[in-house]
This record gives structure tokens, sequence and C-alpha cells, in this order.
């Protein structure tokens, strides 16, 4: 009985009140939990849905192989015997990409284009890495070491100063010729100044030329790449300002 006397004087609505404020705060932050819970797995679902499955990516990859095979096919013809295949390859990609790009055939092509993005999204430096020296040692592995012996300094000579000159002489003539700063005109001279001399080796075998100059010019491309990505390294460092 003195316990609820003591209770008659305690004041009672500043208790109901802050009660009933506090099932306010709970009630809310519940909706705004659920609120963002359902916005999260609406916004991941959507994110999900326009997302490209990875296997796209072979889409892409297997035409290449066709168009490549049909290609190799179509050269074994008497009259296309001459065609060499990496030139008929570059013209087929730049009409393809002349055609993608003036046409806008983006949403025509659907998971098309999506494969087509994704391998022009690919890495640079993956590309390098992995494309490179498979090539450069397919191209060792068929060339003649008893010939190569005698022209290694000739092989030497042209991918080492010979390809610095190119470089050079291409970066002076984009400065002079289009404007370009020259740091800029050597970094885009030491691209061009490393040939691929494929189709070249491939027409001189054909012609019958001297040994000594097949191997002399497939030496070369083998070495010359690695002082084009020294001079493109450094050009590019200093242009981006972090030499």
């Amino acid at each position: 009985k003195s316990g609820l006397l003591m209770l008659d004087w305690i004041p009672m609505e500043p208790l109901v009140i802050a009660a009933a404020q506090s099932n306010l705060d709970q009630g809310s932050l519940a909706r705004e939990l659920a609120a963002s819970s359902t916005a999260a797995s609406s916004s991941s679902g959507s994110s999900e849905e326009h997302a490209p499955h990875p296997h796209i990516a072979l889409i892409f990859f297997f035409i290449a192989i066709i168009i490549g095979t049909i290609v190799l096919q179509i050269s074994t013809h008497p009259k296309l015997h001459g065609v060499q295949h990496t030139v008929a390859l570059f013209v087929l990609g730049v009409g393809y990409s002349v055609l993608h790009y003036a046409l806008g055939l983006e949403e025509q092509l659907g998971p098309m284009w999506e494969s087509y993005r994704m391998w022009m999204g690919i890495d640079p430096h993956l590309l390098l890495f992995t494309m490179l020296p498979i090539l450069l040692t397919g191209d060792a592995m068929t060339i003649d070491t008893a010939v190569a012996r005698r022209v290694a300094s000739q092989c030497i000579y042209l991918a080492g100063p010979g390809v610095m000159f190119c470089s050079f002489a291409s970066a002076f003539f984009l400065k002079f010729y289009l404007g370009w700063e020259f740091l800029l005109s050597l970094t885009v001279g030491s691209i061009l100044s490393a040939t691929d001399p494929v189709a070249v080796v491939s027409l001189l075998k054909q012609l019958g030329a001297a040994p000594s100059l097949t191997v002399q010019i497939a030496g070369e491309s083998l070495l010359n790449d690695g002082t084009a990505i020294v001079l493109y390294t450094m050009a590019h460092d200093m242009l981006q300002g972090t030499t």
C-alpha cells in the first residue's frame, strides 16, 4: 500500500510521452531499414539483370576464329594464293570498325556488341604479357639458327639504333607536320617503329629470296619489340611527368 501511495506522487504524463516517442522512433527506424534493404535488393537485381555474363566474351572469340579460318581457306584458291593473311585480316578489321561506328549498330548487334565491347576493354598489359611471348617464341622456333649467327650483328644494329632512328624520325615528322608536342610525337613514333614483317617474310620465302635476307628481317622483328617498349616507356613517363 505504501508503494501504491508513492506511485501516486510520480507524474505519469512525461513517462507516457517518452514511451510513445520511443515507439515512434523504433517504428520509423524499422521502416527506414526495410526501405533501404528493398532499394538495395532492387538495385542489385537490376545490376545483375543488365550486367553482361562473362561467357558472352566467347562470341567474338569464336567469330574471329571462324573468320580467320574462312580467310585461310579462301587464300588457298589459285587466284588468291598471293593474298597475305595478315593484310586480309587487317582490312576486314578496319572495314568492320568503320561500318560498325558509322552505322551505329550497337543496339542491333545485341550480345555481339557486348562481346566486342568486353574484348575492346581488355587490359593492354594482359594482352602484351600473354600474346607477345607466344608470338616471339613461335617465330624464334622457325628461324634458321645457322644463318642467324652470321647476321646476328646486323639484326642487333637494325633492332637497336635502327629502331631508335626510325622513332626519332617519326617524332620529328609528327612534330613539324602536325604540330604535336615532341614527347607525344616520340611516344607515337616508338609505337610505329616496331614493325612486324610477317607478310614480308612470307613473300620473300615465296619469291625464293636469299636466306640471309629473310633471317635478317625476321631476326630484327624478334628484337625490335624490346627497344620499342623501352623507348615508349621512357617517352610516356616523361610526357606524364613521372620521370
